[in-house]
């Protein structure tokens, strides 16, 4: 669910992995992670991607469909 969330926001928001971690300091090794859906963003990333992409943890992790 995250993985595919975090993919979409990539794609909207033309947004590539390398800006994304130039942006917010997160390796481009752990975007691919979360982009593949091997492994899930901390309790920090997950803030980190929402103030980002100006959207709640509660979207990121599909808890709701209300950015």
């Amino acid at each position: 669910m995250f993985s595919d969330i975090f993919v979409h926001l990539l794609q909207i928001s033309s947004v590539s992995a390398y800006k994304l971690s130039k942006d917010t300091g997160i390796p481009q090794s752990v975007i691919s992670y979360w982009k593949s859906g091997e492994k899930l963003p901390s309790a920090e990333n997950l803030l980190k991607l929402a103030n980002y992409f100006d959207v709640s943890v509660d979207y990121l992790v599909g808890r709701t469909d209300s950015p």
